[in-house]
């Protein structure tokens, strides 16, 4: 078996190799400190509310910055993009590292959190390299390299935060310092190191004016006759998950009285998990589907939510970490291994020509999270905490899932 894999990963497209090695030496250093963001600015003195406008501003922007962010993509290269991404991403760091009030976060949180989604951009060179029977076990095989360097993640900061004060600013703040340092390290890698892709919008016709972005993006639609339904289905998903996201921490810190080390051993079991099942759930779907394999993994997140709620002591939050939970950072767990499937299907979806401004309107689809933080917000002060966290499900499997099943499954389209 290490073998094939070494094998494998030996002969996968150089352009693959680089972004795994600097999508993961930048990924790590996020990984630390994601489980404390929101702790962090309510010890600078945010409240629940203020904590969902947080994130609410932050989808904003990012999601209008999405649409020329994708069409730059096509037109400039992903490597272009990739690297200014790196640099806000620092920026980002920077001013979590250095800040003494919540307000001062906002610029943090637009440029750190949805302004440049580096794994997306990730992923579009995934796909646009390999063939479709390779594309979700590549998707996989990224995500195990991840997560063996993201297992040493959270309890590297439990140690930390613990070592120099507890779950407060003043123990919080190192992990800031650590991930300005590991961005950095991964910009320079992706400057020397990547191969830009093929540029496919014709410049001759596009000389960057607004009027051309928006025929670009009318031409996006054209012969995607599943797209309207994706963006439908994606909407709903993102609403819930973003309604329960920025409290999820607090629940588990506040209510049920987790410690750093608690954090951090349901991060590592989390990480564990989703990195065992990563390649054998993208071979799975490779061959049968990705439809088949999100179906079958994506419920236990439910469960693991029920038990996230109704967890009798601290020590239980690390089986919810194994299971995976909705709107928990990081997404793993045996769960989590959905999420690869799903990615590869979004990127499908669309040829390799109009990718980029996919990815746009993929990321346009986060201003669903604006009213959802703030709402999530509203409701987690008024004292409705556990129906927070139970929306995602409802919302997930009454309203996205069936909009799923009326989608082809990609693979099918993507072999013809």
């Amino acid at each position: 078996m290490f073998e094939r894999f070494f094998r494998f990963f030996k002969e996968l497209d150089g352009r693959v190799k680089v972004v795994i090695a600097s999508t993961g030496i930048q990924n790590w250093g996020q990984r630390l400190s994601e489980q404390y963001s929101q702790l962090y600015a309510q010890d600078l003195g945010a409240d629940a509310v203020e904590l969902g406008f947080l994130s609410s501003i932050a989808a904003a922007v990012g999601s209008i910055a999405s649409i020329p962010t994708g069409w730059a993509a096509e037109k400039y290269t992903v490597k272009k993009v990739m690297l200014f991404g790196f640099a806000c991403l620092a920026i980002s760091a920077t001013i979590f590292a250095l800040v003494g009030n919540w307000w001062m976060l906002i610029p943090a949180f637009i440029l750190g959190q949805r302004l440049f989604r580096i794994m997306a951009l990730t992923d579009i060179i995934f796909i646009s390299v390999m063939s479709p029977q390779q594309r979700a076990t590549v998707m996989g095989l990224s995500r195990v390299v991840w997560g063996v360097l993201n297992v040493f993640a959270p309890m590297t900061a439990a140690l930390i935060v613990t070592n120099f004060g507890g779950i407060n600013t003043q123990g919080i703040r190192p992990l800031y310092y650590i991930q300005l340092i590991l961005t950095m390290t991964g910009f320079l890698f992706v400057a020397w190191k990547l191969q830009p892709l093929p540029i496919h919008i014709d410049k001759k016709t596009n000389a960057g004016s607004m009027r051309s972005l928006i025929e670009d993006f009318k031409e996006l639609f054209k012969g995607e006759k599943w797209l309207k339904r994706w963006i439908a289905l994606r909407t709903v998903r993102q609403f819930g998950m973003n309604l329960a996201m920025p409290f999820v921490s607090l629940w588990m810190v506040n209510v049920k009285g987790a410690t750093p080390y608690i954090l951090g051993m349901m991060g590592t079991v989390s990480t564990i998990m989703s990195l065992v099942l990563q390649i054998p759930a993208g071979r799975l779907a490779d061959k049968v589907g990705r439809k088949k394999v999100f179906y079958i993994l994506r419920p236990i997140s439910y469960l693991g939510t029920i038990l996230l709620i109704l967890a009798p002591s601290p020590g239980y939050l690390i089986l919810v970490g194994l299971l995976g939970a909705i709107a928990v950072r990081g997404g793993g767990g045996i769960s989590g291994s959905s999420n690869t499937v799903f990615v590869t299907m979004l990127w499908e979806l669309v040829p390799a020509e109009k990718r980029g401004r996919w990815y746009g309107i993929d990321g346009l689809m986060n201003l669903a999270v604006i009213p959802a933080s703030i709402l999530g917000g509203i409701l987690w002060a008024q004292g409705f905490r556990i129906e927070v966290l139970l929306i995602p499900i409802f919302l997930e499997a009454l309203v996205a899932l069936p909009i799923l099943t009326t989608i082809p499954d990609t693979l099918d389209r993507s072999k013809q």
